[in-house]
C-alpha cells in the first residue's frame, strides 16, 4: 500500500472513532508533512519505511522552521516536534493492526524529551483587567464576552465546548451545563452563582429574531449567528492587545480554572479530572503539582531566609 492510501484510511478510522474536525485535520495535516518529507527520500510505500526514516525525520524536525501557527518562521520547539512524533506513532501502530507493515515500528519511535515550563495562570488583578475591557463593548457584546470569560473560568470548557452550548444545556434550576466534549463525550458541570447571573444577563440582552434560524445558541456574533473557535481566538487577541497580558490564550482560562480548583480546595483531581472531561487521571495531575506550588506561595510567611537572619 503507498503512504498516501494508508493516510486517507487512518484519517477515516479516526473519522469513524469519533474525533473532533480538528483532531483529524491534525492528523491530516501532519502525516501530509511526514509524507513530503519521505516523498523527498523516494520513500512512496508502507514496504519502503523503516524506523531509520522516522528517527531521521526527527532530526530533520530539529532544524526545521514552523510554518504554522504562532511559531510561524520560528524554529520548532521541542514540544512541537513531541507533537509531530505522536502523530506518526499514532499512525503506525494503526498501520501494524491492519497489516499495512510487518512489524509494529510504533513500539521504536522515541518520543523526543522536551521543556515543560511552569503554567503561570491568571491572577485576580489579571481577572479584573482582563473584564474590565467589556466595559468599552457595546452592552449585549460586553454581557456575552464577560459571560464567556465567566464560563471559562468557573467550568474550564474548552473553546469547542463553548461554542456547542445550547440553551437547553443550561439547568438554571439545579445549577449545572451540559457539556458536549472531545469524540462527542458528555458530562455536567456545575454552574456557580456569577456565572447563572452573568449568563442571564446576557440571554435577557441578546436579540434574535422569531426567524432566527440560531435561537438555541447561547452564544451568537453581532450579526446574529453561532460563535466558533475563530471567534474565541480573535477575542483573546483583542485581550491580549488592551490588557497587556501577552500569556493570554483561550487554554490558559482552562489551567487557571483547573489549578485554582484544587488550590480552593473544592474536590480532589479524581473529580477534576471528570469535570474537566479528561480521558486519563495522568493529564489531570499536573494540575496538583501546579497548584501545590501556589499554595506554597499564598500559604508562606513573607520572610525569607535571608530576611530572617539577618538584621
Amino acid at each position: 500500500m503507498n503512504l498516501n492510501e494508508a493516510v486517507e484510511c487512518f484519517v477515516i478510522e479516526q473519522q469513524l472513532r469519533g474525533n473532533t474536525d480538528k483532531t483529524v485535520k491534525g492528523y491530516r495535516w501532519f502525516l501530509k508533512k511526514f509524507n513530503e518529507y519521505l516523498a523527498n527520500l523516494n520513500v512512496f510505500t508502507m514496504a519502503d519505511l523503516t524506523i531509520e526514516h522516522i528517527n531521521k525525520y526527527q532530526i530533520y524536525l530539529n532544524v526545521k522552521f514552523s510554518d504554522r501557527g504562532n511559531e510561524k518562521g520560528a524554529k520548532l520547539k521541542k514540544r512541537s516536534i513531541q507533537t509531530y512524533i505522536r502523530h506518526i506513532k499514532v499512525f503506525m501502530s494503526y498501520c501494524f493492526e491492519q497489516g499495512y507493515v510487518a512489524d509494529d515500528i510504533s513500539k521504536k519511535i522515541r518520543i523526543p524529551k522536551a521543556e515543560t515550563p511552569m503554567i503561570k495562570i491568571l491572577i485576580d488583578t489579571e481577572v479584573d483587567a482582563i473584564l474590565d475591557t467589556f466595559n468599552k463593548c457595546g452592552k449585549v457584546l460586553g454581557l456575552r464576552n464577560t459571560a464567556i470569560i465567566y464560563l471559562l473560568l468557573d467550568c474550564g470548557l474548552r473553546m469547542s465546548e463553548v461554542t456547542k452550548i445550547k440553551q437547553d444545556d443550561l439547568n438554571f434550576e439545579k445549577g449545572y451545563i451540559f457539556v458536549i466534549g472531545k469524540g462527542r463525550k458528555e458530562r455536567v458541570v456545575p454552574m456557580g452563582a456569577k456565572l447563572s447571573d452573568a449568563l442571564l444577563k446576557y440571554l435577557a440582552a441578546k436579540t434574535c429574531p422569531e426567524d432566527c434560524l440560531y435561537k438555541e445558541d447561547v452564544f451568537l456574533t453581532e450579526s446574529g449567528k453561532p460563535i466558533t473557535e475563530a471567534t474565541l481566538s480573535q477575542l483573546m487577541k483583542r485581550l491580549k492587545k488592551e490588557t497587556g497580558i501577552k500569556r493570554i490564550h483561550a487554554h490558559l482560562f482552562r489551567h487557571t480554572y483547573a489549578t485554582n480548583y484544587l488550590i480552593y480546595g473544592l474536590g480532589d483531581v479524581y473529580e477534576l479530572s471528570r469535570l474537566l472531561g479528561h480521558s486519563d487521571i495522568k493529564i489531570t495531575e499536573k494540575y496538583l503539582q501546579l497548584a501545590n506550588y501556589y499554595i506554597i506561595m499564598l500559604n508562606r510567611e513573607r520572610v525569607t531566609y535571608l530576611d530572617a537572619i539577618k538584621k
